[in-house]
């Protein structure tokens, strides 16, 4: 098969899925991983993709893989507002996993619970931690991602498979009606082990981030609450609901409106 075949393949996929790792270029196209570069490198240079973390995706991404300080700065009284109301779920002498989120990042610099043992792969967590002396905090260790600050790489979901925690708290990049969004594959698997050894999972996330785009899914099944500062949209309140799972919405006043659909 020629380049220009592969090309037009390879974006054929994009314009259903948006995204597209090396592995699924491969396993698409059956070629070998430094073919899928050479044309991953074509796309690139011709402007029609963008890299992203192992794959490439459209253009109109570019606001789902902004980099992490971008992120941090938008919305930012939304995030502290959620981060509070998020931190008072956590009490005295749990352990924790705390999720590389710029809204996780808010409920670490908010965190009044003592004697804990938190658990984290994101580099400014730590940092925000470190000075707790009545916190052990535990660094999921791996390659460091920095424009994400974060550590990644297969040590880091081995390590997470010898862990049991009572919370893990996670971000999201988009939440749709049949669940949430992540923009990198690797994203969701470490989200999957994280909900399998926690007893209870807690999504933060502001309402920006609902029927946003994203690409790869997690089910709605692997959450118990859904922090936000605004109304959920119908569609997907109706799905919570469903699923039993509680809703606590913030208003502007940093207090904490709780609507609770089950246990």
């Amino acid at each position: 098969m020629y380049q220009e075949e592969r090309l037009l393949k390879i974006l054929g996929y994009l314009k259903e899925h948006h995204a597209i790792s090396v592995m699924d270029i491969c396993a698409l196209l059956d070629i070998s991983r430094d073919t899928a570069r050479r044309d991953i490198v074509k796309l690139v240079k011709e402007g029609v993709v963008i890299r992203t973390h192992g794959g490439v995706a459209l253009p109109q991404l570019k606001r789902e893989i902004a980099t992490y300080q971008d992120r941090l700065i938008e919305e930012s009284d939304r995030k502290r507002l959620i981060g509070k109301a998020a931190a008072e779920l956590i009490h005295n002498g749990e352990t924790v996993i705390l999720d590389v989120s710029t809204t996780v990042q808010c409920l670490a610099e908010q965190l009044k619970a003592a004697e804990l043992i938190a658990i984290t792969h994101s580099i400014d967590i730590v940092s925000i931690l470190s000075g707790r002396e009545d916190m052990q905090v535990y660094v999921l260790g791996g390659y460091l991602h920095a424009r994400d600050r974060r550590l990644y790489g297969p040590s880091v979901l081995d390590k997470l498979k010898e862990i049991r925690a009572d919370k893990a708290f996670i971000g999201a990049s988009a939440i749709h009606n049949d669940g949430l969004y992540y923009p990198h594959e690797d994203d969701v698997s470490l989200k999957k082990e994280m909900a399998r050894r926690s007893d209870q999972v807690i999504v933060v996330a502001d309402f920006t981030k609902f029927n946003r785009k994203s690409v790869y899914r997690l089910d709605f099944d692997c959450i118990d609450i859904l922090v936000t500062d605004q109304a959920v949209p119908a569609e997907i309140h109706e799905v919570l609901d469903q699923k039993n799972i509680t809703v606590i919405e913030c208003n502007g006043n940093l207090n904490e409106e709780e609507n609770q659909h089950g246990s």
